[in-house]
């Protein structure tokens, strides 16, 4: 029977990559939620532009003109924060994607030695049942030839 030695480095480094796989989903649902975030502040920026487009030929109310300017430039200062943020949060997100890749490699590697080891434990096993076998053989036909003559 094959019994890994460091079992409990597999078990380890297969914790650790699905560690680093929770924190990548992580780090993608918040930047998804930022994306969204921005999706909307755009399209109230679009929806304020479009009003304002509509009373062009209208007269407005100065302090009604300043407000929609003063949302306007509001959005747009909260459109750029948070594109800044979601740049953030997509460069840790490559951060987390090559922490992952490394967890994934160093697992693999523990999972092809083993598999090596595996190989040579149940080739080592063949071959002595091999051995096993040959002996018996060998035993019998000199105790056939022995009672031959």
């Amino acid at each position: 029977m094959f019994r890994f030695k460091l079992e409990f480095l597999l078990r380890f480094r297969r914790q650790k990559e699905e560690m680093a796989m929770y924190e990548l989903a992580q780090r993608i649902r918040v930047a998804n939620q930022i994306e969204a975030e921005l999706t909307e502040i755009r399209e109230d920026a679009q929806r304020i532009a479009e009003t304002v487009k509509a009373q062009a030929g209208q007269t407005v109310a100065a302090p009604v003109f300043a407000m929609y300017k003063n949302y306007q430039d509001h959005l747009r200062k909260s459109g750029k924060v948070t594109e800044r943020r979601l740049m953030k949060v997509e460069q840790r997100i490559e951060e987390q994607r090559q922490k992952l890749v490394n967890a994934s490699v160093d697992r693999k590697v523990i999972e092809k030695f083993r598999d090596r080891q595996k190989e040579t434990h149940t080739a080592e096993t063949a071959r002595k049942a091999q051995n096993d076998m040959d002996e018996l053989s060998s035993l019998a036909k000199r105790r056939r030839d022995h009672e031959e003559e």
